[in-house]
């Protein structure tokens, strides 16, 4: 496409809320389709079907999962008036079970009614929590934790170290949401309850991020979950609660669970008798609310009966809030990257010179300047910021002459090439996306049919090798502060078929280089593991690494407190937050 009408497509997408609503407006849709040409109808016309999936199981993580639903109904306790916070999120909680969640809103909800061991501080740092210390054997295999004194659960009962071993035991044996984080790590018959406030951990071996993962264990009440087991595999402890956790809770957090509608909203109650006390003016409440049109939240904080949104508003939504009194918007820097991810081992993107050319192939300067402006360069699969990125490696740039001679080198001629590109339906940043990228493709003789799904049908099609499609728009930030959260997650072979996967990456060296990185204790080596490993996976080109997110909220002014922390969801922990 000559430079003109690259000037064309990047004015338009810069400009409308949707693509839907580009193509409504006659003047609009005249522009964009100049813009884009045929091969954006056509790719249009070929979307597969999936939008009426009302999967609510998972979501994209630091993600962008909406559903496509809109919760538009307004409560008449929403007065600008009473000390609750409302907020809207873009997908649905699919589960509150604090051994399954996984997705951003699911572990929104878990840091919120449940603590873990340790917790991560605005710089990624590891504080004491519901352990008031703990200490490390010479060999780094035993962690030894001191509980605090005086935490409760919600039901009243005294945080104990048998707790802390029955929740472990309950990870492992129902061996879901984050459980594989710790398989070959820790075995459940090696935590020990030294008394009362005293839990052992022995590893099977040297494994330098355990503390980090530790967030992702939340301490449940064994005498809570144990009264309200329904029958089930696991023996004398029937179904471990998995039933009544459904729509209860049996955590320590910061709030408790009020009400629960997986469809449409979640509502915490202040847990007054919180261990950590309580400073200045909290929330007694929060509401958070499936909403996912642009629209229907720039009208409720506009009239007050949204406090706070999400982070996955488009860009007009930010700069409408930003003209309204009584409204700010914050933008902040993160380490979630935006991905495209490339499924490897089917045709034709198994082949490495299809995935280079894809990686050369595509504009990053209309991407991240255009469609998702205030973000930052990408360079390669880890965020800038970590401590442990390689800024030697090569990030690919837009050379579209280039990606042709590696086709035409390859054996490919034009028209070859067929590949799907799937991203969430209703998002219009990722739509936006997905016709810049068929665009591009067209550019160098491939065909793109572009593949808007749900998120719960994307993470379905990710179990699958065959299923997975050809190229997967995902947002991904670190579950855990550490870099072994990026690369483990994403890349190991052990770790394949989920969301977080969707490359299928089966790659031996890569393998080894993260399991060299996860039993080397010294920092520094450690870090240089870690140049070798992004080297590596760039010359795999496993990935488009497009950008870096910033992501925004619009606050009301009165909600004051917000902290980021370089781990999933836990900048939600509204202990932190307060009404000014």
């Amino acid at each position: 496409m000559a430079d003109g009408g690259n000037d064309q497509l990047r004015s338009t997408l810069a400009s409308t809320d949707s693509i839907a609503e580009a193509l409504q407006n006659p003047g609009s849709r005249r522009t964009f389709l100049k813009g884009l040409g045929g091969a954006g109808i056509a790719g249009l016309a070929g979307c597969t079907g999936g939008g009426d999936d009302e999967s609510t199981e998972t979501s994209e993580p630091g993600g962008d999962g909406s559903d496509g639903s809109d919760d538009t109904s307004t409560d008449d306790s929403g007065s600008s008036g009473d000390n609750t916070l409302r907020l809207n999120a873009v997908q649905r909680f699919g589960t509150v079970d604090p051994a399954k969640g996984t997705d951003y809103t699911q572990v929104m909800a878990l840091v919120n009614l449940y603590d873990p061991l340790v917790f991560p501080d605005s710089e990624g740092n590891l504080q004491p929590h519901l352990a008031a210390d703990w200490s490390v054997s010479d060999d780094n295999r035993t962690y030894t934790f001191e509980l605090r004194d005086g935490a409760t659960f919600h039901s009243g009962n005294p945080v104990r170290a048998e707790d802390v071993k029955f929740s472990v035991e309950r990870f492992f044996d129902i061996n879901q949401g984050y459980a594989s984080l710790l398989t070959g790590v820790l075995s459940k018959e090696n935590v020990t309850v030294v008394d009362d406030r005293t839990v052992e951990f022995t590893l099977d071996r040297v494994h330098s991020p355990f503390l980090a993962t530790l967030v992702l264990l939340f301490v449940v009440d064994k005498k809570a979950v144990l009264e309200h087991a329904g029958d089930g595999e696991f023996g004398d402890r029937g179904d471990y609660g998995q039933e009544w956790l459904n729509s209860n809770d049996a955590g320590s957090g910061p709030y408790e669970l009020a009400s629960f509608e997986r469809q449409s909203s979640i509502t915490f109650s202040k847990y007054d008798d919180y261990w950590m006390g309580w400073e200045g003016n909290p929330f007694e409440t929060v509401e958070v609310r499936i909403i996912t049109k642009d629209p229907t939240v720039r009208s409720l904080m506009k009239t007050g009966e949204l406090d706070m949104t999400s982070q996955y508003q488009s860009q007009e939504t930010y700069q409408a809030l930003e003209q309204e009194d009584g409204v700010r918007v914050k933008s902040i820097p993160t380490v979630t990257v935006f991905y495209m991810k490339i499924n490897t081992q089917i045709e034709p993107t198994n082949d490495p010179a299809v995935r280079e050319a894809l990686a050369y192939g595509f504009d990053y300067e209309t991407a991240r300047n255009e469609i998702a402006p205030g973000s930052m360069q990408a360079q390669g699969p880890l965020a800038p910021s970590f401590g442990a990125h390689d800024d030697s490696i090569e990030q690919p740039t837009y050379d579209p002459e280039r990606a042709r001679q590696v086709l035409a080198d390859a054996g490919y001629e034009e028209g070859d090439i067929t590949i799907q590109n799937t991203y969430v339906k209703d998002f219009g940043l990722e739509e936006k996306m997905g016709l810049l990228f068929q665009q591009n493709m067209a550019e160098i003789g491939i065909d793109v049919e572009l593949n808007p799904q749900t998120w719960g049908t994307m993470t379905e099609l990710a179990t699958s090798v065959a299923k997975t499609p050809h190229v997967n728009q995902v947002f991904y930030g670190p579950v855990y502060p550490s870099p072994d959260t990026v690369f483990y997650n994403q890349y190991h072979s052990e770790a394949a078929s989920t969301w977080m996967s969707m490359e299928h990456l089966e790659n031996d060296t890569v393998d080894s280089l993260i399991e060299e990185a996860r039993s080397t204790v010294d920092t520094d080596q450690r870090n240089q593991i870690y140049a070798d490993l992004q080297s590596e996976l760039a010359g795999l080109y496993p990935d488009l690494f497009v950008f870096v997110q910033a992501k925004k909220h619009a606050f009301a002014d009165e909600v004051q407190g917000y902290t980021f922390r370089p781990a999933m969801s836990f900048d939600y922990w509204f202990h932190d937050y307060t009404h000014g």
